[in-house]
């Protein structure tokens, strides 16, 4: 399968609002999806979340979210092509 497990990390928590919940729901621990949205932010050279009482998005995350999105939605596209005909 094909993925990118930053991406999907980061869609997770921005979705959650919770780097807990988020772990949760990817089977994962929490400092490990900590340190893939750090690894992320640290590619990426801007951070994508305010963290504090609330976690949001900054205003580089709110952008980086709409190509995130797009990313996502290319792998799914892409397995479920190549699933459906090596499947047969």
């Amino acid at each position: 399968m094909l993925e990118d497990s930053k991406i999907r990390a980061f869609l997770e928590v921005e979705k959650e609002r919770n780097f807990t919940k988020a772990a949760k729901t990817l089977g994962l621990t929490q400092p490990a999806v900590s340190t893939q949205i750090s690894a992320l932010e640290e590619s990426l050279g801007f951070e994508l979340f305010q963290r504090g009482r609330e976690l949001r998005l900054t205003p580089s995350g709110e952008v980086f979210l709409a190509y995130a999105r797009r990313i996502q939605q290319a792998y799914d596209l892409t397995n479920e092509a190549f699933n459906n005909v090596f499947a047969k």
